[in-house]
């Protein structure tokens, strides 16, 4: 399955897919989703906690967390690229996964 990781958009652009590997999935309440979707720049500790599992392998694949949580159909899936915020992020509904 392939999503646009995307860094800092411009609705103009045309971004290329990006296969990704999900290395955790991350719950948060509804008020900090809401806080990641409002500040997506901010440093976030569940970032900075799991900086070792986001990056983009020799093969391409971008290994990412997959943040959600309850009240909505989608998450974020993020690679911090080793920073302590969502420096790259796609859009991803929970149905693909099954996730409730």
């Amino acid at each position: 399955m392939k999503v646009n990781f995307v860094r800092k958009p411009m609705p103009s652009e045309i971004y290329p897919q990006d296969e990704f590997i999900i290395e955790k999935v991350i719950r948060l309440a509804k008020e900090e989703f809401e806080d990641l979707l409002k500040h997506p720049l901010n440093d976030r500790d569940y970032v900075r906690e799991n900086k070792e599992k986001m990056y983009e392998d020799k093969d391409g694949y971008w290994h990412c967390i997959y943040v959600v949580a309850d009240g909505y159909d989608y998450g974020i899936l993020i690679e911090s690229e080793g920073s302590d915020y969502p420096r790259y992020t796609a859009y991803l509904p929970k149905a693909i996964f099954d996730l409730k």
